[in-house]
């Protein structure tokens, strides 16, 4: 886990000496220009095992330090070069010759231009970037050439959220020449996709929960039979009524159909058929566990803390969906900016990220009305505590920080501190 990190003369001016917080939360504050999303940048970029940004940044230093006291050290030498814990040395010949292999098992992809690759098998457009974060995740051997070490499972959530690119089809063969940025990056609406995300992640729960019911209910007359143990009235209505409860849930989020069962009359002449009866509904409902928690947690806080005159339901046909106080539906387009910028933060942080993730978010506070802003972070530690993750924020907004000041690592302090030294 990562403890700190040091950072001297990035961009050839500031030294940082950033202590993360041992409650899971912490805040990176300190005026434009001082760095906030670039520390953001470097943790994610060490975590990708992205080699030519630390090539282009400007730098003398970066130390990370775990908490076995481990260190991962990279050191600027000349204008390229980049020293990897005083052993391997990166620079943008090593970086394309390690890229050339890659490609090798990768027959398909064309070089177009200087920045701009084909895939001949679907006709789309890459820039080296995209290229890298598409094929890299897929050659660990060669990643490790590179000579950054991996220190964590990083998720990062930009400024851009509502927009996401996706390649784009060319013109007609023999065109490619005539590409311009603008003419090859299409974007597509977020929202929209998570929505038909979630909407598939139900269907594969649904899915297994069959599968799971059919294996049970095959060979329940066999196990009744065999049953040796039983179960004590008071251990059967504990358990019978959590089932309800998660009965009682799914049919609330229209996740199923079946209606909640009435509580059988528990007699002691029964208590081995009840044995089996109560350990097969228990399986049968715990594929939904994990899925239920994240759908509490991510309804609860917009309908009950954020949508005033707006309320947000599961569907297994639509994944999420919106409508009015009245009841009338809504476009997930004819949410605001601030609204959706919610929806998608809150479905990466609950649908997106795995437990054990160091998360990533920079300006959580665009487009959010001031009052969602000050229950931010509320909202973040329940998520941590579910979850199980840890995060990094970078941030102007003193209402996001709210009361929780102590979270807070100032740059322009640490700046200060430094120059007095």
């Amino acid at each position: 886990m990562l403890t700190s990190i040091r950072i001297e003369k990035l961009f050839d001016i500031f030294d940082y000496d950033i202590e993360f917080k041992k409650e899971g939360i912490t805040i990176l504050t300190g005026p434009n220009g001082y760095g906030k999303t670039t520390v953001l940048k470097i943790l994610d970029a060490l975590a990708t095992q992205n080699g030519p940004f630390f090539i282009g940044l400007l730098f003398k230093k970066i130390i990370l330090v775990l908490s076995d006291r481990n260190e991962i050290t990279l050191e600027k030498e000349g204008n390229n070069d980049v020293l990897i814990n005083k052993s391997t040395r990166l620079n943008k010949k090593s970086f394309n010759h390690i890229l050339q292999n890659i490609l090798k098992d990768e027959p398909f992809l064309d070089h177009v231009s200087e920045n701009r690759w084909i895939d001949r098998r679907t006709e789309n457009i890459y820039n080296t970037e995209t290229l890298l974060q598409k094929l890299l995740p897929n050659f660990t051997s060669e990643l490790r050439k590179i000579g950054l070490p991996k220190f964590a499972d990083v998720y990062f959530i930009r400024e851009q959220r509502l927009l996401r690119p996706i390649p784009a089809r060319p013109k007609p063969r023999g065109m490619l020449s005539r590409y311009s940025d603008q003419e090859i990056d299409n974007f597509s609406n977020t929202i929209e996709e998570y929505a038909k995300e979630l909407s598939e992640n139900i269907k594969e729960t649904l899915a297994k929960s069959s599968q799971i019911t059919q294996e049970l209910d095959s060979s329940f007359p066999r196990r009744l039979f065999d049953q040796q143990l039983d179960i004590y009235e008071e251990e059967f209505n504990l358990r019978f009524n959590k089932v309800k409860e998660i009965q009682k849930a799914l049919s609330e989020y229209g996740l199923s159909d079946i209606k909640e069962d009435s509580h059988p009359t528990y007699k002691k002449e029964n208590a081995k058929a009840l044995y089996v009866y109560i350990n097969d509904a228990e399986k049968k409902l715990a594929v939904f566990s994990e899925l239920l928690d994240k759908l509490k947690t991510f309804t609860g806080i917009l309908n009950e803390r954020r949508f005033t005159f707006k309320r947000i339901d599961i569907s297994k046909k639509d994944g999420f969906k919106f409508s009015t106080n009245q009841g009338k539906p809504l476009a997930l387009s004819e949410l605001s900016s601030g609204e959706q910028q919610e929806v998608v933060l809150l479905y990466e942080l609950l649908f997106k990220v795995k437990p054990g993730t160091l998360v990533l978010i920079d300006e959580p506070e665009l487009s959010l009305h001031v009052v969602w802003q000050k229950q931010f972070l509320d909202d973040l530690f329940k998520i941590i505590e579910l979850q199980k993750i840890n995060i990094v924020v970078a941030t102007h907004s003193p209402q996001i920080i709210n009361n929780y000041w102590d979270l807070t690592v100032d740059l322009e302090e640490l700046r200060d501190a430094a120059l007095s030294k």
